[in-house]
């Protein structure tokens, strides 16, 4: 376990690898409204917007802590469509991360969190890379549905929490228990986000790595040194060592490559 060959061991004293700070975040967001003539209209142009979506709060949590964070709008806020005070704070979180990952996020919450900068006039977020457990899911596992409620069931993580469209009417509507039961819905869908993500890891297709930094050989994902020799990766390329991280909270495949300067690159199996 944890060698290349029989000659060469892992070497004890060397840099360990660093995981990468994830930012788990999900936000909810006040509806569209709009003047239409048919409720089954497929097109609204834009002149029959009445306003536009916006934020209405958001939850986070590090991969490297456990405490959720979360940020609301004020009842006048809401009255106002005002939400850069709390876009501004979800993107000062956003700028710390190494990686972002919500579920559509790559559909939904990142470039709704753009556009409600942009709107706001406030300082972009650079690009970060994102980690789209819904894009994950439906790239590695065939199952009925892959919504974050529907995934979290069939995994026995839990469950969202039941709420329906009256809820965001009662926000809209400058209820401070409502948004306070949005916050408590949205904190909840972060914590089953994360659970979905670190159970759907193993099985990830086209997962990149999740640590930063490292000498020597180790787990691109966790960081581990404890791995075994798990058969042949053979491409265009030519064949390569396949490993089995033995981390039990990881148990990911990679490869072993050798870089054109001759070093030693431990590097994820697509």
């Amino acid at each position: 376990m944890g060698e290349l060959s029989g000659a060469e061991s892992v070497p004890l004293m060397v840099a360990d690898p660093q995981p990468l700070r994830i930012l788990f975040f999900d936000i909810e967001t006040a509806p569209m409204r709009a003047y239409i003539w048919s409720p089954k209209q497929d097109y609204i142009p834009h002149n029959q917007v009445i306003s536009d979506s916006f934020m209405l709060c958001w939850a986070a949590k590090w991969n490297d802590g456990s405490k959720v964070m979360s940020a609301k709008l004020t009842p006048e806020e809401v009255a106002e469509a005002d939400d850069s005070r709390i876009a501004a704070a979800l993107a000062d979180l956003v700028r710390e991360a190494d990686l972002v990952c919500a579920h559509n996020g790559d559909r939904f919450d990142v470039p709704r969190l753009n556009a409600r900068l942009l709107m706001n006039g406030l300082e972009p977020v650079p690009p970060v890379e994102s980690l789209d457990t819904l894009k994950l899911a439906k790239k590695s596992i065939g199952v009925a549905h892959y919504n974050l409620d529907a995934l979290a069931r069939a995994l026995g993580l839990g469950t969202k929490i039941k709420t329906d469209f009256d809820l965001w009417l009662k926000v809209l509507e400058g209820s401070e228990v409502a948004m306070q039961q949005m916050t408590r819905y949205c904190r909840n869908d972060v914590v089953l986000l994360e659970k979905v993500f670190e159970r759907l890891r193993p099985y990830a297709r086209g997962l990149r790595r999740l640590t930063g930094g490292g000498e020597g050989a180790f787990c691109p994902y966790c960081g581990s040194r404890e791995f075994e020799r798990r058969g042949t990766r053979h491409n265009s390329a030519g064949s390569q060592q396949r490993f089995h991280c033995l981390n039990d909270e990881c148990g990911r495949y990679f490869h072993h490559k050798t870089s054109d300067a001759g070093k030693r690159e431990m590097r994820p199996t697509p």
